[in-house]
């Protein structure tokens, strides 16, 4: 009996010290196994031989009935991903928090029970779409639990995921539960949508920034903005729960629709950018097929899209979860073949760097943008380990840094665009150099103007202008003597000597005539007559050549200043620029006289009243009127354009070559005679003055008509 009695003692003592320890450590009694520490704020996975599985009961099951049901170590079947399953685990809380955050992987419906201290907190039901994404105790299928500080709990959570998300797994995927401060669990969802804002804002931004510079100003803008628009429409799904999209858009193959628009806007992107047709056209017809491929897939995506929920997001029995995500064509089978255009890409932007592109340049740099994210996780894993806030920092740089790539691939058009603006420049300065050696570019500054592509059939202008005729003589005698090939090769060596001669005194050639040159000189005589003794002078240096050696040649200058219109004449088809006036016909008429009188250059009264006086030494020579004009004109002879013996024995018999002239006026043919033959005495090689002999000879032997003559030598022929 004693022995009984101490037996039911004993039994009693004993119950009441189970249920203090079950009281203290505020656990209820039937599921003390495995029980999971939490000793820290940061999150943690939750490992799973720590959690056990109900798939019999649904979320109406309340406490009781889940306290009294069967629990097993791991799920019997996929499907009840689907049907739905309960999870439960033992937590003692070691921390100082009061308020702990449950996340259990992207379900979509969800209800907890928690036991903690013999109580009982039952949290609401939540399901996507039917309840708000958020409130002050949950951010979506997070809840904030609460688990006094040294307290153990028992966790019921329930979980649901229909129609099946087929992005995930059924171990490390949709099983996994995560724990740890609501601070944290609250400060990770806020980052998470704080960087995806941002991503979108900015994404948006540059895509409308980019799609209004390619209004402006065209180039390859126009991909680089869609492509930004769909990585911000990505970004935007990724956040579908959130704003309350309809679940296709996130698990249905529409979803891929977007990654495939994604990859075609940056092929063709990289296609334009690196010129891949142009200079790459093997690689260019794989960028096309890779194109043609992602065409494809985006259409067959669509279609089976509208047909979303189907038989592989519900049977999970026929179609096992795989990770793989929705789709005939999986999102892997979409980024394999952008890698190997990426890749190429590279290659190609590289290669164009090295050879001086600078657009390559910003390319390359851009896509090596997104590699930062490896040092930057290093860094954090140094300071935090292997924890959510490195996941965290990793995942997020690498998305801001490919928008950043995004971005900078700006920065390679924009340098693309004022590179191809530097080639037409190039190209522009090139054509118009080419231009002007058809059309000098004076005359479009005589007209007014800026190219020649403003230049019309008719355009001139009215100006006072010397101008200039230049001719060799007798160079048909000599051009007999050369093949054509010479004869061509000779014009071009004088020509190149003469004409920088004459640009280099603000004229410019008007017309190339044969072996002959037509100058204007718009701005002042003394710039005609100046380049016309310079190239008397460089004739005279050229004809000691070794080339002209053998044949040397003279040349003869006509100048004479006056109004003349100049403009263009032809037709709509072909046209040039022209000089119409008398006054240069007076021009070309005095370069014939030269042959006349032997001289290097005569210039009329109106050119040797406007020079500078004492600029240049002149002698008047006669009184001419010519071929096809009645009025007489003064002809000048320049003399600074003669070898030196030559001009010094010119100016020494100028004052009698001038008395001899006034004589010869006055019809004093006798007295002139004897003074143009003293001038012959003393300077033999003075053409002007062998023709006044002759002449003053024909007119002693023959005579003359003393009441008509009036000193006029009028010429008959040029």
């Amino acid at each position: 009996m004693i022995n009984n009695l101490f037996n039911k003692r004993a039994y009693t003592y004993t119950g009441i010290l189970v249920f203090l320890v079950f009281l203290f450590y505020g656990v209820t009694p039937g599921y003390t196994e495995n029980l999971f520490v939490l000793k820290s704020s940061a999150l943690q996975t939750l490992a799973p031989k720590f959690m056990e599985f109900n798939e019999e009961l649904d979320e109406t099951a309340n406490e009781k009935e889940l306290d009294r049901a069967l629990w097993t170590s791991k799920l019997k079947t996929h499907q009840s991903f689907v049907t739905g399953y309960w999870v439960r685990f033992s937590i003692r809380n070691n921390t100082e928090n009061r308020f702990i955050g449950l996340n259990h992987n992207w379900n979509k419906e969800k209800k907890l029970f928690v036991i903690s201290a013999g109580q009982v907190t039952e949290y609401p039901y939540w399901k996507y779409r039917r309840d708000p994404p958020f409130d002050d105790g949950r951010f979506l299928s997070q809840y904030k639990i609460e688990i006094p500080p040294g307290e153990t709990a028992i966790v019921y959570n329930f979980f649901r995921s229909k129609p099946f998300d087929r992005y995930y797994a059924t171990v490390g995927g949709l099983d996994r539960v995560t724990i740890g401060s609501w601070e944290n669990i609250r400060f990770r969802e806020y980052f998470r949508v704080g960087s995806s804002i941002a991503f979108i804002s900015v994404g948006l931004a540059f895509g409308l920034y980019f799609l209004f510079v390619f209004l402006v100003s065209g180039g390859t803008y126009l991909w680089l903005s869609l492509t930004l628009f769909v990585a911000s429409s990505i970004a935007i799904l990724t956040q579908a729960r959130l704003i309350d999209l309809p679940i296709w858009t996130m698990t249905s193959e529409i979803n891929l629709c977007f990654y495939a628009l994604l990859f075609i806007f940056l092929v063709q992107f990289f296609r334009k950018s690196l010129e891949v047709r142009e200079k790459y056209r093997k690689i260019d017809i794989i960028f096309g097929l890779i194109i043609v491929f992602y065409i494809f897939t985006l259409g067959l995506n669509f279609y089976t899209g509208l047909y979303f929920p189907g038989d592989p997001h519900f049977d999970l029995i026929k179609y096992p979860p795989d990770n793989q995500g929705p789709g005939l064509i999986k999102l892997r089978f979409l980024i394999l073949p952008f890698l190997l255009c990426l890749i190429i890409s590279i290659i190609l932007s590289l290669m164009g760097w090295l050879k001086g592109s600078g657009s390559a340049k910003f390319i390359f740099i851009s896509f090596m943008l997104p590699f930062l994210a490896i040092p930057i996780t290093l860094i954090t894993y140094v300071f935090y380990g292997f924890t959510w806030i490195t996941m965290l920092v990793g995942t997020t740089s690498s998305g801001f840094l490919f928008l950043f790539m995004f971005i900078t691939f700006g920065f390679a058009v924009a340098q693309q665009i004022n590179e191809l603006r530097q080639l037409a420049l190039l190209q522009q300065i090139q054509l118009t150099q080419a231009y002007q050696r058809f059309v000098p570019k004076q005359l479009l500054q005589n007209l007014k103007k800026d190219s020649i592509l403003d230049v019309k059939l008719g355009d001139q202008v009215n100006m006072e202008m010397s101008i200039m005729f230049s001719d060799i003589r007798e160079f048909t005698t000599i051009s007999e003597k050369m093949t054509p090939k010479e004869n061509f090769g000779f014009v071009n060596s004088y020509l190149n000597k003469m004409g920088p001669i004459v640009r280099t005194n603000r004229g410019y050639i008007d017309k190339f005539m044969g072996d002959g040159i037509m100058a204007i000189f718009p701005e002042s005589p003394n710039d005609a007559v100046g380049s016309a003794i310079k190239m008397q002078h460089e004739l005279n240096e050229l004809n000691k050549s070794d080339v002209y050696n053998k044949n040397p040649i003279s040349i003869g200058i006509g100048i004479n200043t006056g109004m003349m219109m100049l403009g263009t004449i032809g037709e709509d088809d072909r046209m040039e620029g022209s000089v119409i006036s008398d006054a240069v016909n007076l021009a070309a008429r005095l370069e014939e006289l030269t042959k006349v009188y032997k001289a290097k250059i005569l210039i009329s009264e109106d050119t040797a009243t406007n020079l500078k006086i004492g600029s240049f030494s002149t002698r008047l020579v006669d009184v001419v009127a010519v071929k096809g004009r009645a009025e007489a004109v003064r002809v000048f002879e320049v003399l600074d354009g003669e070898s030196r013996d030559i001009y010094n024995g010119k100016i020494i018999t100028k004052p009698i070559f001038s008395k001899a002239f006034d004589l010869y006026q006055a019809q004093k043919i006798e007295e002139a005679f004897k003074l143009f033959s003293e001038c012959k005495e003393k300077n033999p090689t003075d053409g002007a003055v062998d023709y006044y002999i002759q002449y003053c000879e024909q007119l002693i032997e023959k005579g003359w008509n003393s009441e008509t003559w009036d000193g006029v030598n009028r010429r008959t022929i040029k």
